[in-house]
């Protein structure tokens, strides 16, 4: 019921907005410049099978499990438009175990990934306008290492930064599957 509801409400928040881009001043988009960019990283929990490849070719599959997924987007503003640069970590058994720290600074061992850049529409803006609003501050037991880790978003410009851990199964990547490169 509890996923129901928190659904129904991030839904209600992304069609209020939708089309409008009225960002509130307390938002961390908020006033964004030609120049500027705003980093969010989300980490999520993924029913996965892991394959991987050997050197010699070879293909081997690993069970079925659940993974944390570790993802970080660049937005910045393009004339009129938003682009999204959308990068990728490693797997890792607990990737969020680095998580916490990216407050301070991302490292270079996380080894993020450039995959791919989008244009997004008004839409997939108002998804992230949403997950921020629907976004309740992380406290210490969010931070526990487990491969059943809440599904949180860090959002930083600049040195300002929020911390969110978001109810239920929303997660920005899979907004970009429609979008243009």
């Amino acid at each position: 019921m509890k996923n129901s509801i928190s659904l129904i409400t991030f839904f209600l928040f992304v069609l209020s907005a939708s089309g409008q881009h009225a960002i509130p001043e307390k938002s961390i988009f908020y006033g964004l410049h030609e120049n500027d960019s705003v980093t969010i990283y989300q980490c999520h929990v993924e029913d996965a099978t892991t394959m991987i490849t050997t050197a010699s070719g070879q293909t081997i599959t690993g069970t079925h499990r659940k993974s944390t997924i570790t993802e970080k987007f660049v937005l910045r503003l393009a004339g009129d438009n938003y682009r999204v640069d959308y990068y990728t970590s490693t797997l890792n058994v607990f990737p969020n175990k680095k998580f916490s720290g990216l407050k301070i600074r991302e490292r270079p061992y996380w080894e993020f990934k450039k995959k791919a850049t989008y244009q997004l529409d008004p839409k997939q803006v108002d998804y992230l306008l949403a997950l921020e609003r629907i976004g309740r501050e992380a406290i210490e037991y969010d931070f526990g290492i487990t491969k059943y880790t809440t599904n949180q978003v860090i959002i930083k410009r600049r040195r300002n930064f929020k911390q969110l851990v978001i109810d239920g199964d929303h997660v920005f990547s899979r907004t970009l599957k429609d979008a243009k490169s």
